[in-house]
C-alpha cells in the first residue's frame, strides 16, 4: 500500500478475543475510515504485526488468550513501531500508567466507540 493510501485509510490492528466486541469495533473503525486488521488472541496479534509492518495503531484488550497479554502486546508494538498509536482496553483490569507504553491510552469497558476513535485520531496526529 502506498503511503498516501495508508494516510487515507490508516491500518489499525484490533486484538480482541470476544467476537461480538471485535466485530462492532471493526465496523466502527471502518466507518471512521480506517483499514482494520483483526486478531482474536495475542499470538495472532504478534503475527499480524510482523505481516503488516505499515500498522499505524493497535487497539487491544488486556485479557487475551495466548502467550502474552494485551499490555505486553502494547509494549512490543511500541518497541517495534514507536510512532504507532496504542489503545488498551479492559472491563476488569485497570493498569497503572507506568504499565503502559508512554503515549498509550486506556479505556475501561464498556467504552464509547466515538471516544476511542477520537483518541485514536489524537494519538495518530489526525484531528
Amino acid at each position: 500500500m502506498s503511503s498516501s493510501a495508508s494516510e487515507r485509510n490508516p491500518p489499525v490492528l484490533v486484538v480482541e478475543d470476544e467476537a461480538l466486541v471485535r466485530m462492532v469495533m471493526v465496523d466502527e473503525l471502518e466507518e471512521a475510515g480506517f483499514r482494520v486488521i483483526e486478531a482474536d488472541n495475542a499470538d495472532d496479534g504478534l503475527a499480524e504485526l510482523e505481516r503488516h509492518q505499515d500498522i499505524m495503531a493497535l487497539l487491544t484488550d488486556i485479557e487475551l488468550p495466548g502467550s502474552i497479554d494485551g499490555v505486553k502486546l502494547a509494549r512490543i508494538t511500541n518497541e517495534r513501531y514507536p510512532d504507532a498509536a496504542v489503545i488498551v482496553m479492559s472491563g476488569r483490569i485497570r493498569p497503572g500508567r507506568q504499565e503502559l507504553p508512554r503515549h498509550a491510552r486506556f479505556f475501561g469497558k464498556p467504552y464509547r466507540h466515538a471516544e476511542v476513535i477520537e483518541a485514536l485520531h489524537e494519538l495518530m496526529g489526525r484531528t
